[in-house]
Parts: C-alpha cells; sequence; structure tokens
C-alpha cells in the first residue's frame, strides 16, 4: 500500500515538473494599420517579402503569415477592406519580453506599412 501511494506521488509530482515549463507566458503584443492603396494580396506579398528578409521558418495560409525564430513567433494578417485598400494585423510573441514582442510589432507594421511595389517601374 505505501509503495503504490509513493508512485502515485512520484508520477503526479513527475507530471507537475512536466507541467511547469508550460505554464510560463509568453510576452504577446499586438496591433493593427489601415493600409490605403494596397489591396488584401498585396497586403500578402508584403508579408512574404517581410518575412523572406528576415529568413526566419514560416507558413502561409490564406490570409496569414506566420513566422518563427528561436524565442517567439509573429502572425500576420490581411483583411481586404474593399478594392484597394486592406487592413494588416500584427501579433508578435516573445518567450521573455514584453519589450521585444512590442518593438518588433513596431518594425514589423513600419515595414509593411511603407514598402513599394517591387514590379514598380521607376521614372527617369
Amino acid at each position: 500500500m505505501v509503495s503504490r501511494l509513493f508512485s502515485a506521488s512520484f508520477l503526479g509530482l513527475s507530471l507537475a515538473a512536466l507541467a511547469l515549463p508550460a505554464a510560463a507566458r509568453p510576452e504577446i503584443a499586438s496591433g493593427d494599420q489601415w493600409l490605403e492603396g494596397v489591396s488584401q494580396e498585396d497586403c500578402l506579398n508584403r508579408a512574404d517579402d517581410f518575412i523572406s528578409e528576415l529568413n526566419v521558418p514560416n507558413q502561409a495560409g490564406d490570409i496569414d503569415r506566420t513566422g518563427y525564430f528561436d524565442d517567439g513567433v509573429f502572425r500576420i494578417l490581411c483583411y481586404g477592406g474593399g478594392e484597394d485598400d486592406s487592413m494588416v494585423l500584427v501579433f508578435s510573441a516573445h518567450n521573455e519580453s514584453a519589450e521585444v514582442a512590442t518593438q518588433f510589432l513596431q518594425f514589423a507594421l513600419e515595414e509593411l506599412a511603407d514598402q513599394t511595389a517591387i514590379n514598380e517601374p521607376e521614372t527617369l
């Protein structure tokens, strides 16, 4: 009886020890930006270009892009707002620092809003 109780206690402590790292919550930041004159497709292209420049593992969905790095993750969502406008939402999570998550969020929004179309011809 004592050995069963000891085994059950040991098993419970082991499972609790495994669950403790999962209890740590990442620091999350989120923000959005209205992109006038940028369609949903162009917004997604901007997100693809941005992630390509970062050179991080990523996944692409119908309306979103997700990027992964050692200590965090980010997600960019593009919603159409008519023919020529869109809304971009960015979520950034960092394992330890809300400041890092917020700084990345601001950087991503600025880059997505300031990109110029790659295929636009230059005027001389």
